[in-house]
């Protein structure tokens, strides 16, 4: 997952020390089920405020270990100014 948000944060030319809001669709209820799990974990390794509801940022699907997951990112200024 790290992997993926620092390639998402290449894509918009966000420093590595941004802090951003992810948005996660996971198709497998089980994987799904231990990032939520992990939910603290996982923010704090990519630098997220929160793993909520992203409306438009950088959506990407992914490939992650055989499982498809739809992830999106946005930048917390970005996100603030959607709500």
């Amino acid at each position: 997952m790290k992997k993926v948000a620092a390639e998402m944060r290449k894509d918009l030319e966000l420093d590595i020390e941004e802090r951003i809001v992810v948005d996660l669709a996971i198709d497998d209820e089980r994987v799904d089920s231990l990032v939520r799990e992990h939910e603290a974990l996982i923010k704090e390794e990519v630098r997220a405020d929160e793993l909520a509801g992203v409306e438009g940022g950088h959506r990407k699907t992914w490939d992650v270990e055989g499982v498809e997951m739809e992830i999106a990112i946005a930048p917390v200024a970005a996100a603030e100014v959607v709500d």
